[in-house]
């Protein structure tokens, strides 16, 4: 196979085999031996057949980082499969972070903790959602879960045994 001038370069192929050596690096790091199979197998199988380390380094870079992505391809949909719940938990995790952190000021701090216990102890029902037949408006992180519960007319209704207001 005739190789551009380019690619039989000394330099080019030491600044490449830096740049596999941290994607060795990066496959160990994370655990991820199908790309460092990959990269091993498209590697030699291309040094096999053109007899050059460089082309060899890139057709393995590009069959496991391109055509198979390693396994760092992903949705991102996950959160929008979280209910209510679920996201109120997470709320809480991360104010305590915050408040917990060092370079957080003692007003942050007191917020922080402020927002972490309302989103533990926050439960999506009629009271804490609806005020006089339509959502409250100071909800906040808490719109996701009181919207979980269904159409505000539905939800802030009064109940038929109840006398409105």
């Amino acid at each position: 196979m005739k190789v551009p001038a380019l690619l039989k370069n000394k330099y080019v192929c030491y600044a490449l085999m830096a740049l596999a050596a941290l994607n060795v690096i990066g496959y160990v790091t994370v655990k991820a031996w199908e790309c460092l199979a990959l990269f091993s197998l498209a590697g030699y199988s291309a040094h096999c057949y053109c007899k050059n380390v460089s082309v060899a380094i890139l057709a393995g870079l590009f069959v496991a980082n391109f055509v198979f992505g390693c396994g760092r391809v992903k949705e991102g949909f996950e959160d929008a499969m979280k209910g209510p719940i679920e996201k109120m938990a997470d709320i809480a995790i991360e104010a305590n972070e915050v408040a917990d952190d060092e370079t957080t000021t003692p007003e942050g701090e007191e917020r922080a903790r402020d927002v972490a216990n309302a989103a533990a102890d926050f439960v999506a029902n009629r009271d804490n959602c609806c005020d006089d037949g339509a959502w409250k408006t100071d909800l906040g992180d808490n719109a996701a879960a009181c919207a979980a519960l269904g159409e505000p007319a539905t939800v802030c209704a009064a109940p038929a045994n109840e006398d409105p207001k």
